[in-house]
């Protein structure tokens, strides 16, 4: 059964890489935005950008300005997105993977 979960969430996390893609470009974007926006460091504006896009939010960096603001507002919007489609894509393997082992 482990293998067909395996499979299967392979199978799904390949058709759904564009997705990712989009998601991955989109957090090195919006850290960009956020370095510029609040004057820091790139890579601490990326870490910061990961941290909120993975729903985590440790606290330790907080965005100042108003753009800044706004560009974590979306990212976190769009976090919530990529977390959903992760717990679905788990949730389809588990369920392909049931039916296939009931078989």
């Amino acid at each position: 059964m482990i293998q067909e979960f395996i499979t299967a969430h392979i199978s799904l996390c390949y058709e759904l890489g564009g997705v990712f893609l989009f998601f991955t470009v989109l957090i090195f974007i919006s850290g960009f935005l956020i370095s510029r926006f609040d004057s820091v460091p790139l890579e601490h504006a990326i870490y910061f950008a990961f941290i909120t896009a993975f729903t985590v939010g440790f606290g330790d960096m907080v965005p100042k300005s108003r753009g800044a603001r706004i560009v974590t507002i979306i990212l976190a919007f769009f976090g919530l997105m990529l977390i959903g489609i992760a717990v679905a894509i788990a949730a389809q393997a588990i369920d392909i993977a049931l039916e296939t082992s009931a078989l």
